[in-house]
């Protein structure tokens, strides 16, 4: 993005007319339609754009807790846009919070980033990020999630022996893992915790499969999602499943990482100083108290009408396997959401192994993450 992108030149433009009208018109209207002011404003774009990595649900809670009562939906577009806030005080712009999946294509944010300039920020992975550094590069400046939800799940009385995801090999256990090819699955097979024959990357519809095949085969999945489903809200089902997190197997990823283009660490440097620390608190405030914020994002979902569904159960169980896990919680320190660089250089070393088509020669945790903006004070009370 540059200094003054395009969006703002054409609003600085409009506004310094309507003023002129205004004035000539009466002070008092001129006082209504004066620049909000707030923390962001004159800092941070007039609408700050978040792409998400799928549709809304309590993964995305911190930054739903970004809006208040004051907020549009477009159902078309698939975004919703209001005031940010910071702890409920208004900063002096809007955020448009677009969602992911059916509507961009399936995309990641990181091309999206790229095909509209006017994305500031958007969700990622970091080990994702990597392997496509060279053609669209980001810098993560804020971790949301400390873990990765992603696990992998299957039938505790069908496979009572099963521990870990490596202890499913005896029993050659097919292992349903989505069309779409991921690193870590890559991982999983070349360090042998998985044999390559386990593997079953048809796009087969849950719960549906895992319900017919009785509990037979494993999936992946959200380890603060389909446990929850399966159990509670999966009549044919209606039994606990239980599962591992591809993060306990030794592939730590930072998921949902909040990125930027990589010229706009500089370019938006000012911005960032401000607008991160308030992701970083916006995230504490919905982990301690994400009622209402759980209200909205199930109340977006009801009115974009596509074909993702999300009960308000499925919410408030998402946040308490977060919270129990330590998928969201502070890192080794004090702090939400800063990076640990030799994580990420074990990242980029499985990547390397296990990956070797990658192109990430050269490639450094510095040119990945930053913690420049993160500020060290704010993270979840013990």
């Amino acid at each position: 993005m540059s200094s003054l992108p395009s969006h703002r030149v054409l609003g600085a433009t409009a506004l310094a007319a309507s003023l002129t009208l205004l004035a000539a018109c009466g002070g008092e209207q001129a006082t209504e339609s004066a620049p909000r002011s707030g923390v962001l404003s004159g800092v941070c774009p007039a609408t700050v754009v978040i792409q998400t990595d799928w549709e809304p649900e309590a993964e995305h809670g911190g930054l739903y807790r970004l809006l208040g009562d004051d907020h549009t939906a477009d159902v078309e577009a698939k975004s919703v846009r209001g005031p940010l806030l910071a702890s409920g005080a208004d900063t002096g712009v809007d955020v448009e919070l677009r969602i992911g999946g059916a509507p961009v294509g399936y995309q990641t944010a990181q091309p999206l980033l790229y095909q509209d300039k006017d994305i500031l920020l958007g969700y990622g992975r970091v080990s994702e990020h990597l392997v496509t550094q060279k053609d669209t590069p980001v810098v993560s400046v804020f971790a949301q999630l400390e873990k990765s939800p992603y696990a992998v799940y299957w039938d505790p009385a069908t496979y009572p022996a099963a521990k870990t995801i490596a202890d499913l090999k005896k029993d050659k256990v097919k292992i349903l893992f989505g069309a779409e090819a991921t690193v870590w699955q890559e991982y999983l097979v070349g360090a042998g915790l998985v044999d390559k024959a386990q593997v079953d990357q048809s796009d087969s519809p849950k719960p549906a499969t895992f319900v017919a095949e009785g509990g037979k085969v494993a999936e992946t999945g959200f380890i603060t999602a389909e446990p929850y489903m399966y159990e509670v809200e999966t009549e044919a089902w209606g039994k606990p499943v239980v599962g591992q997190l591809i993060h306990d197997t030794g592939f730590p990823e930072y998921f949902q990482s909040v990125v930027v283009r990589e010229e706009d660490v500089t370019k938006e440097k000012d911005c960032l100083t401000k607008l991160v620390p308030i992701l970083q608190q916006a995230q504490v405030d919905y982990i301690t108290d994400p009622a209402a914020t759980n209200e909205l994002i199930t109340e977006l979902v009801e009115e974009y009408r596509t074909s993702w569904t999300y009960t308000s159960g499925q919410a408030e169980a998402a946040v308490k396997a977060q919270v129990d896990l330590g998928l969201v919680g502070n890192g080794d320190d004090a702090t939400l959401g800063n990076y640990d660089l030799e994580r990420v250089q074990t990242l980029i070393d499985l990547i390397g192994e296990y990956a070797p088509d990658a192109d990430i020669t050269g490639i450094t945790p510095d040119d990945l993450v930053t913690n420049e903006f993160i500020d060290p004070a704010i993270g979840l009370k013990p």
